[in-house]
């Protein structure tokens, strides 16, 4: 498998980080530009809850990520980290996921979660915005809620690589968002993202690995750094490869996420 470094594109047309609108959404889902940010989505109160809740429950799994001192531990279930697994042990453990889901949120106000949907749903009210269900299997899980004060190695997320026999490797574009609920100060905690949308040439059926590839496939490639801050929600389209910084000593970065993907008949489906 060789990277189709062929896939360049325009530079991006801004580094502004817009709000969220029909416009800036396209923009982010045709690689326009890097990324949206969503000022003020949560209250200060809001995010300090949040944090006490996941303390209160414990972050009770780590992601897999070879050379992280201090990988991400987060509440919830990933089809990333199940997708050198059968289909069968991502399903197996969705129920459980959403029990641990509720027994963060049960602790709060406010729901991060819905609170993105109904906005997405603001958007796009001529379209549905539901949660992923796989034929066969029923629903998906979704709704990370995590700290990843350690930083995060080079990756994509590509569910046509990752998920190739799951329904959501049909989505026709893939965003993730994430919610900061946390203060971080100085250089650490930021992401990079690169312009050049993550794509290998692989036979049919081959496997692709999203993570650890070289860095030579990002080389020359436009690049957009961005701050996390405390009850912002950060928007960009996940096959461009990005990674983020640790934070300094006596800092965390906690906050939620999920993917959202668009359907090739213009509706929208949610998962972990």
């Amino acid at each position: 498998m060789e990277p189709d470094i062929a896939t360049k594109l325009p530079q991006w047309k801004s580094h502004d980080e817009p709000s969220l609108t029909r416009e800036t959404f396209e923009s982010l889902c045709a690689f326009e530009i890097p990324c949206l940010r969503i000022r003020g989505f949560a209250t200060d109160a809001e995010c300090d809850e949040l944090v006490a809740a996941m303390d209160n429950v414990g972050l009770n799994k780590t992601y897999k990520v070879p050379g992280l001192v201090q990988p991400p531990r987060y509440v919830g279930l990933t089809q990333f980290e199940k997708r050198h697994e059968a289909k069968d042990a991502y399903f197996a453990e969705v129920e459980q996921a959403w029990r641990e889901h509720e027994a963060v949120l049960s602790q709060m106000t406010w729901n991060p979660f819905e609170r993105m949907w109904s906005l997405m749903r603001e958007v796009y009210p001529e379209h549905s915005l539901e949660l992923a269900e796989e034929p066969g299997y029923e629903r998906y899980y979704a709704g990370i809620i995590r700290e990843t004060s350690g930083g995060g190695t080079l990756h994509a997320d590509v569910t046509m690589y990752s998920a190739r026999d799951y329904v959501i490797s049909q989505v026709a574009s893939q965003i993730t968002w994430n919610f900061f609920a946390s203060h971080v100060e100085g250089d650490g905690g930021k992401t990079t993202l690169h312009n050049r949308p993550y794509r290998v040439q692989a036979a049919t059926g081959d496997k692709v690995e999203i993570e650890g590839f070289s860095r030579s496939y990002v080389d020359g490639a436009e690049t957009h750094v961005y701050t996390p801050a405390k009850g912002d929600v950060v928007m960009f389209n996940s096959h461009n490869p990005h990674e983020w910084t640790a934070v300094d000593q006596g800092q965390r970065r906690m906050g939620v996420s999920t993917y959202i993907g668009r359907m090739p008949d213009g509706n929208f489906i949610y998962w972990s």
